[in-house]
């Protein structure tokens, strides 16, 4: 009995123990739930968003309290930080205005940059910055053509040596060959109707990009602080170039005096010199044609052209070794004109039209000699008998050929087909100066094939003549010991529009 009273007591012991501890534990949450395991929480994806909300019995802050966001203590800002200061007006501009002039498709062009502002730039005077995109306007081959200076010829910064400080009110105009730019294929896109837009100086900085411009610049301000912003490059107005090229009978004249006239004489001579020149023209020709050809031409005609046409006949004869021709059925315009035989061998010149070479070491130009008539021709044709003509920045240059030597062997004679040819390549280095290519830039070559060896020696009747070539070549030469200018740069007062240079005379 006494056994079973004290297991019945410590049974209300044990549980009276386990009520207390269970009180104790609700009481203090933190001990109350166990954490759950990682996969307990995967396995309950709603367990984090359910801790998130607030408690259904969780108090209220009051009406008039502030609540503090995660984090709102860091994003505060501290008792000692500084404001930053406000940011500088932005800079006007750059007033510098580039201007592409083209009066013909195959050139000369001006550039040329004027400072439209009030106080002085400085500038790179240097047109192999200038960089041109050329819309070509045939259907077929319409395209985009962008023509620049190779890697080699254009200066990799800012070319120091062309450095101008540019006044206000002032300009710096330079002439120069467009095929300097639009070398080889590219010169095709030169022609009437194609438009033209130019660029000069280096590219602007990409359009996500936040970053002030770097240097080098194509125009920049003198002081300091600056007084406009600085510009990477500079685009020049679009044109479209002409169709037609300046007559050369207009320039006539001119070129014997060493003058060219300006643009506006130029297309005021032709219509001023028609309408007042014609009528005074034909008014005194047929007076003074009706004057002096009875008496002049019956007095002079039979004795000056008897006299003409006798030596005409004798050199004729003696040219061909016989007695000239009367013409008749032969083919000849009138009696006593010699006659021309068309199926004759003939040689016809011609070069490659242009060469790119890195420097003067390397330029090869390649002529073709080329039997034109319809009968085959014995011909000795070598390199040392051919003869440039070289026009380039320094001047004009005649680099000669070797005078004839009667030594040639009878297997450097050739036999030519009609319309077969022959190609000799030849470093242009062993036979000019040695100064001919001491610049850097553009030069045409022409040349001249002097085929002066007739074999007599070895009883052949070869072929000789002095054969020009029917085009020029035209060379590029990117490096070389002289630099491209051989002057440095100047500025030049802004030429005025003609509308207020017209009303200035007229003042």
């Amino acid at each position: 009995m006494r056994t079973r009273l004290v297991r019945i007591a410590s049974l209300f012991t044990s549980a009276a123990s386990i009520a207390a501890a269970a009180l104790g534990l609700a009481s203090r949450p933190a001990f109350a739930e166990e954490k759950s395991s990682p996969a307990q929480q995967v396995d309950k994806p709603g367990s984090a968003a359910a801790a998130e909300k607030p408690k259904a019995g969780a108090a209220s802050p009051p009406a008039g309290a502030s609540v503090a966001a995660p984090g709102a203590s860091a994003a505060a800002p501290k008792a000692g930080a500084r404001k930053k200061p406000p940011a500088p007006p932005p800079l006007p501009p750059a007033p510098a205005r580039v201007w592409l002039i083209a009066p013909s498709p195959q050139g000369p062009w001006t550039l040329r940059i004027d400072n439209a502002g009030d106080r002085p730039m400085r500038i790179p005077a240097d047109v192999r910055l200038l960089r041109l995109e050329i819309d070509t306007l045939n259907k077929r081959t319409k395209k985009t053509v962008r023509c620049a200076a190779p890697a080699g010829l254009k200066p990799s910064g800012f070319p120091e040596r062309r450095a101008l400080l540019l006044p206000p009110g002032q300009s710096y105009m330079e002439h120069f060959d467009p095929r300097l730019l639009c070398f080889g294929k590219d010169e095709a896109a030169l022609a009437g109707g194609s438009v033209v837009r130019a660029w000069y100086g280096w590219g602007p900085p990409p359009k996500w990009s936040r970053k002030a411009p770097a240097p080098p610049f194509a125009a920049e301000s003198t002081d300091d602080p600056p007084a406009f912003a600085p510009e990477p490059g500079l685009a020049a107005p679009t044109l479209v170039l002409s169709y037609g090229l300046p007559a050369r009978k207009e320039f006539a004249a001119d070129e014997a005096g060493g003058a060219e006239p300006p643009a506006g004489d130029r297309q005021a001579q032709p219509s001023a010199d028609t309408t007042a020149q014609a009528p005074a023209d034909k008014a005194a020709q047929s007076s003074a044609d009706k004057a002096a050809q009875p008496s002049a031409d019956k007095a002079a005609q039979p004795s000056a052209d008897k006299a003409a046409q006798a030596s005409a006949d004798r050199a004729a004869g003696a040219g061909a070794g016989q007695p000239a021709s009367s013409g008749k059925g032969h083919g000849a315009g009138s009696p006593g004109e010699p006659i021309v035989d068309a199926n004759a061998p003939r040689l016809e010149l011609r070069s490659e039209p242009w060469s790119d070479a890195a420097s003067p070491r390397s330029i090869v130009v390649r002529v073709t000699a080329r039997n034109a008539g319809k009968r085959p021709m014995t011909v000795a044709i070598r390199p040392r008998m051919l003869e440039f003509h070289v026009a380039g920045p320094n001047g004009t240059t005649v680099c000669e050929a070797a005078p004839p030597t009667d030594a040639i062997p009878r297997d450097m004679y050739r036999t030519l087909k009609a319309g077969a040819s022959i190609d000799v390549s030849l470093l242009l280095r062993e036979v000019c100066p040695a100064d001919t290519f001491a610049r850097e830039g553009l030069y045409e070559v022409t040349a001249t094939l002097h085929a002066n060896e007739p074999g007599t020696g070895l009883d052949l009747d070869a072929y000789t003549a002095t054969v020009t070539a029917t085009n020029a070549t035209l060379l590029r030469v990117k490096s070389a010991p002289e630099p491209f200018y051989a002057a440095a740069p100047r500025a030049v007062q802004t030429p005025k529009p003609e509308a207020e240079q017209e009303g200035e005379d007229a003042d």
